[in-house]
């Protein structure tokens, strides 16, 4: 015989060993399960004849699949398939209907996973910078802080209430803002039930005293502009500052050539008249970094077309910077101005992108029945395209718990 005949044959004959594998796989499944459960519904001679059948069909397989009978497997597995047609046919299952329940099993089972237990979920804006990026992937812990009814804020079972310091991801709580009504959100926990919170000059203060703040960067990059930067499609060597996308076959258009990134991100800072500070900040012992707007030199922009104010609570409403669900933090509705009290079963979110951030300040208060879990780590991320992972950050913890100063204990009732 020649090669090619032995090559073609040997091929046939891993063929039918995989497909035998398969046929001998369900019948002894299929047969283990109807003698479990309808076994005492037959008689014992029909029981010790399938049992019988079995144990030939387990004998015939025992040798190293290169090295078994084929006749006999085949054999083994016709005289099961038959036995147990003639005595529990009423009981079995098609290999298609065996399928399909295990399909439909599975899907339940992710349901519930998704329902209960993580939840996958896409930051959809900078908010969370440099915590977070635009596009990441990361799964959100949906069991610790307890269980609720799926599709309604109904929790029928809490563990515990999220703390100062953890990422959350909530429900948009409020019907005024129509860009975030019915959205999934994620920001830091800054202030719980009972906490005293105001910001001086853009610096937490919970009950009275500073949280823990040690400035790690100066007038660095603020990381909101990496989508308009790229390297240049006829010169990989240069970077390109584009026109709303880095694909020039959407419309975009290359503004500017650069000889590095550094260059086109300094660019990009002169022009808009700021860069980004960024401070190593405590909460409940966990830390994290949070950046802030800063005017570049020579620039008018005294805090960098801010959307925020640094300090809060407001003195007055303005409806650019706050929805009305926010007016409770104003002197006439706030009797403990300049300070503000969480009330109890809400809470009060940040992004860490302090200055760009559409966050508590400006909605309002989280009420925990909105809350659908902690973030836990970032599962798959990129920087401009979505088919380039950025493997420095897969697999991150999104919290750094680690030795630093908590906040302060909660102030006496006044």
């Amino acid at each position: 015989m020649s090669a090619k005949k032995r090559a073609k044959s040997e091929r046939q004959r891993k063929k039918q060993l995989a497909e035998l594998d398969e046929i001998v796989g369900w019948l002894l499944r299929d047969s283990k399960r109807l003698l479990k459960r309808h076994g005492n519904r037959i008689a014992p001679d029909a029981r010790t004849e399938i049992g019988n059948l079995r144990e030939q069909l387990e004998h015939v397989c025992e040798p190293k699949p290169e090295q078994r009978d084929l006749v006999a497997v085949k054999d083994a597995c016709d005289a099961l398939d038959r036995a147990l047609d003639r005595y529990m046919a009423r009981w079995r299952k098609s290999p298609t209907r065996e399928y399909i329940e295990a399909i439909m099993g599975a899907v339940i089972l992710a349901l519930v996973i998704r329902a209960f237990v993580f939840e996958a979920f896409k930051i959809p804006t900078g908010s969370m910078i440099p915590t977070l990026h635009v596009h990441d992937h990361l799964f959100v812990n949906k069991f610790l802080y307890g269980l609720k009814i799926p599709f309604t804020r109904i929790k029928f079972l809490t563990f515990r209430k999220p703390i100062p310091g953890e990422v959350i991801v909530f429900e948009y709580p409020y019907d005024d803002d129509p860009d975030s009504a019915g959205k999934d959100l994620i920001k830091r926990v800054v202030a719980t039930a009972g906490d005293r919170v105001r910001l001086v000059n853009n610096h937490i203060q919970i009950n009275g005293k500073p949280i823990g703040r040690e400035l790690v960067v100066t007038a660095g990059d603020c990381g909101e502009a990496v989508e308009h930067i790229d390297t240049c499609p006829d010169d990989p060597k240069r970077w390109c500052l584009w026109a709303g996308t880095v694909d020039g076959s959407l419309g975009g258009q290359i503004i500017r050539r650069f000889p590095s990134k550094k260059a086109a991100l300094d660019k990009i800072r002169e022009v808009e008249g700021f860069g980004c500070t960024q401070h190593l900040e405590c909460l409940s012992g966990t830390k994290f970094v949070a950046q802030f707007r800063q005017a570049t030199p020579g620039s008018d922009n005294e805090w960098g077309a801010s959307l925020n104010d640094p300090n809060w609570p407001p003195k007055s409403f303005d409806a650019l910077r706050f929805t009305r669900s926010a007016r409770r933090y104003l002197p006439a509705e706030n009797k403990d101005f300049p300070d503000f009290v969480i009330p109890e079963g809400f809470l009060l979110v940040m992004g860490d992108n302090r200055d760009n951030s559409k966050d508590g300040r400006y909605f309002g208060l989280v009420p925990l029945d909105t809350v659908k879990g902690k973030a836990g780590f970032i599962w798959y991320a990129y920087e401009r395209h979505w088919y380039i992972p950025d493997f420095s950050r897969i697999g991150q913890l999104v919290h750094q718990d680690g030795t630093c100063k908590a906040a302060p204990a909660k102030a006496a009732a006044r």
